[in-house]
C-alpha cells in the first residue's frame, strides 16, 4: 500500500470519525434538551397519550348451606361505540340500524347514547355472551364490544330477598346479603396501564399490569334451597288465595339459630327487576314491624309460669260483655258477638282458646307493667336480632312506667306492641330449645377464593329466658292449641306440633285500629316434643279472611310437612297416622320418605 493511498486512507477515517462523534454529541445535545431541559413537556406529552384504568377481581359467590349456587358470575358483554371511528355516515347508520334490532332498543335511543362522546360511550352494558358474539359477527364499523361478567342469580326467584342484587356493574351489592356482605364479596381493585391512539383507542400491545385484580370471598349462608323452596311455594298460596298485601314465613333451627330458608311474597326474579320496586325487594322479616296479636301469649303466660304463677290456677272469667278498663272494653268475642265468653280460664285454656281477657288479667295481675317489658326483652322482642341481614327494624317501646293500664291489658295479648316476624321465630325457639334466646344468623362461613374458611359463624346463646321446665310447660299449651284449640288447621299426621295462631287488627297512621285490616299469622314448631324446627308465617293484609288459623297455619303445616320429609325426621307420633282407605295397617317408612326431592327455581 502506497503512503498516498495511507494517508487518504487515514483522513478519510478521521473525517468519518469525527462525522460519528457529532452525530452523537447532536444525539446527547437532544436527550439532554428532552430529558432533562424539555422534561415536564414530553412527560405532559406522555401521560395524554397513557391512560390508567382500574379494574376489579371477579366478585365471590354465595352458596347455601349443601354448596349449591345462589348466586355468581357469568361471562357477558357490553356494548361500547367509538363515534370517532365511524368512516361515514353510512356507517353510523347501519350501527344504529343493526343495533336497534339486537339490543331491543329505539334508534333514538341509540342515537342519544352516541351523542353524548365523540371518543367513547357504552351503548347497553353486560349483555348475554351469545348476544355479544352474534353483534360480533356484524363486524360493525365504530362499535366495540368488552368481555365481562355479569351478575346471575340461578334460582331466579329463590330466596331473592334474602340474596338480594348489585348495582348494574356487579361490582357494589345493593340489597340483601349482596348488601350486607359487599365487603367480603367485592374482588379487590386492580390497575392497568396502557396507551391510546389518536383517536383514544387502546393500543393492546401497551397494556401492561401494575397491580393484579383479586377475587372477592365466598359466601356460605345457613338457608338450604331446598327447604327455601317448600316454603316459598306454600307461602305463595296464601299469598294469592287471600290477596294479600305481603307475606313471609321464616323456618329455623331453634337450637343453633340458623336460618334455614326465610320466603317473602311478592316475589321478584334479581336477573330482571323491570316493573318491582322496594315493596318486592324488601325483606319483610326483618324491615316490617306489626303488632303480633295472640301469637304474643305465649311470652304472656311464659313470664307468669317463670314468675311462679300456676299455669292450671283461674286467673280470669271471660264473658260476652267483655273486661272493662276505664272507659274501654276488651273483649275475645268482639269479631264474632255470636259467641259467648269462655268462662273461667286458666293458662292452657287461654292459650287454647286465644283468651283476649285471661291475657290482659295476666298482664294486669300477675305480671304488672315492669315484668311484662322485662319479659318482652328477655325474649328478645324489644332489640334488633343481629341477623346479619341489612335493614332490621324495630319500633321503640315506651319506658313501663308510663304505660296506662289499658297499655298493659293490649300488650298482654300482643297489640300495642310493635316486632318483626324475625323476632318472633327468635322468641318461639327460646321455648322449643328449652329456654334460651339464641342469636339468628343467616351466614354459615365466609371462604377464601382457595376454599380457606376466613370465617366461621357458630351459634350463639344470649341469655337464657325462662327455665326448662317453664318452657315444657308452654310447650303443652300451644301444643293444646294446636290439638284442640284455635290451631287445629296446623295439625300433621304422626307429628307432634305446638304453636300459636294470631290474628291482629292493623293501625294505619290517622285512622287507628278501625281500618278492616289485619295481620294473620302462625307460630310453631315441630315435633314438638323434641323440636327440629320453628316456623314463623305471617300474612298481611289478607282479603276475605283474617284469620291465623285460616290464612297462616295451613301454609305452616305444608311447610312442616315437607320438611320433616326432606329432612328424614321419623313420626314422633306414628300411632296417630291415619291408616289408608279400607284399613290395614300404615308403613311409616313410607311416610317418613314419600314424596322425594322437590325442585327448585
Amino acid at each position: 500500500m502506497s503512503a498516498k493511498f495511507a494517508n487518504l486512507l487515514k483522513g478519510r477515517t478521521l473525517w468519518l470519525l469525527l462525522i460519528f462523534a457529532f452525530m452523537y454529541l447532536a444525539i446527547a445535545v437532544q436527550l439532554f434538551r428532552i430529558q432533562v431541559l424539555d422534561r415536564a413537556r414530553y412527560l405532559e406529552l406522555a401521560d395524554k397519550r397513557e391512560r390508567r384504568f382500574t379494574n376489579v377481581g371477579e366478585r365471590g359467590t354465595i352458596y347455601d348451606r349443601t354448596g349449591s349456587v345462589l348466586a355468581t358470575n357469568i361471562p357477558a358483554y357490553s356494548v361500547c361505540a367509538y363515534p370517532k371511528c365511524f368512516e361515514t355516515i353510512q356507517d353510523r347508520e347501519r350501527a344504529v340500524n343493526e343495533l336497534s334490532k339486537m339490543l331491543g332498543l329505539t334508534k333514538s335511543d341509540i342515537e342519544k347514547r352516541l351523542s353524548r362522546s365523540d371518543t367513547f360511550v357504552y351503548i347497553k352494558r353486560h349483555i348475554p355472551y351469545e348476544l355479544g358474539e352474534k353483534i360480533a359477527a356484524a363486524k360493525l364499523i365504530g362499535i366495540g364490544l368488552e368481555r365481562e361478567t355479569r351478575r346471575y342469580y340461578p334460582g331466579y326467584k329463590l330466596a331473592a330477598q334474602v340474596i338480594g342484587f348489585t348495582e348494574q356493574d356487579g361490582i357494589v351489592g345493593v340489597e340483601g346479603i349482596e348488601s350486607a356482605q359487599n365487603e367480603s364479596l367485592g374482588g379487590r381493585e386492580g390497575e392497568i396501564i396502557a396507551q391510546v391512539d389518536a383517536k383514544g383507542r387502546v393500543i393492546p400491545e401497551t397494556r401492561r399490569i401494575k397491580k393484579r385484580a383479586e377475587p372477592g370471598n365466598d359466601v356460605f349462608l345457613t338457608i338450604d334451597r331446598n327447604l327455601q323452596h317448600i316454603a316459598e311455594k306454600a307461602l305463595e298460596k296464601s299469598f294469592k288465595t287471600y290477596n294479600a298485601a305481603g307475606a313471609v314465613a321464616i323456618v329455623m333451627d331453634p337450637h343453633t339459630g340458623e336460618i334455614l330458608a326465610l320466603a317473602n311474597c311478592p316475589r321478584f326474579d334479581p336477573n330482571d327487576r323491570n316493573g318491582t320496586n322496594d315493596s318486592y325487594w324488601r325483606n319483610r322479616a326483618v324491615r316490617d314491624v306489626y303488632e303480633p296479636g295472640s301469637t304474643l301469649k305465649m311470652v304472656t303466660v311464659a313470664a307468669a309460669v317463670e314468675e311462679g304463677v300456676s299455669p292450671r290456677q283461674p286467673v280470669a272469667v271471660c264473658t260476652k260483655s267483655g273486661l272493662p278498663i276505664g272507659r274501654r272494653r276488651i273483649r275475645c268475642s268482639l269479631h264474632r258477638p255470636y259467641l259467648a265468653g269462655h268462662g273461667s280460664v286458666d293458662m292452657y285454656s287461654i292459650i287454647q282458646n286465644s283468651c283476649n281477657i285471661g291475657a290482659a288479667s295476666i298482664a294486669m295481675h300477675k305480671l304488672g307493667a315492669e315484668k311484662m317489658y322485662e319479659y318482652l326483652g328477655k325474649f328478645g322482642l324489644l332489640n334488633k336480632p343481629g341477623s346479619g341481614l341489612p335493614g332490621e327494624q324495630i319500633l321503640p317501646l315506651e319506658q313501663p312506667d308510663s304505660w296506662p293500664t289499658i297499655k298493659l291489658a293490649n300488650v298482654g295479648f300482643g297489640q300495642g306492641v310493635a316486632v318483626t316476624p324475625l323476632q318472633m321465630a327468635s322468641a318461639y325457639s327460646v321455648i322449643a330449645n328449652g329456654g334460651v334466646l339464641m342469636q339468628p344468623h343467616i351466614v354459615k362461613e365466609i371462604r377464601s377464593p382457595d376454599g380457606l374458611v376466613i370465617k366461621s359463624f357458630q351459634p350463639k346463646a344470649i341469655r337464657r329466658v325462662v327455665s326448662s321446665q317453664t318452657a315444657a310447660v308452654v310447650t303443652d299449651m300451644l301444643v293444646g292449641c294446636v290439638e284442640e284449640g284455635t290451631g287445629k288447621t296446623s295439625k300433621i299426621e304422626g307429628y307432634s306440633v305446638a304453636g300459636k295462631t294470631g290474628s291482629a287488627e292493623k293501625a294505619v297512621p290517622g285512622q287507628g285500629f278501625n281500618t278492616g285490616k289485619y295481620v294473620a299469622s302462625f307460630m310453631g314448631f315441630v315435633p314438638a316434643k323434641n323440636p327440629r324446627l320453628v316456623i314463623c308465617v305471617v300474612v298481611d293484609e289478607p282479603k276475605g279472611s283474617h284469620w291465623g288459623a285460616t290464612c297462616a297455619a295451613p301454609v305452616f303445616k305444608e311447610i312442616a310437612e315437607k320438611a320433616m320429609v326432606y329432612l328424614r325426621v321419623p313420626p314422633d307420633e306414628p300411632a296417630k297416622v291415619k291408616p289408608p282407605a279400607g284399613g290395614g295397617s300404615v308403613n311409616v317408612e313410607k311416610v317418613k320418605h314419600s314424596s322425594g326431592a322437590y325442585r327448585t327455581g
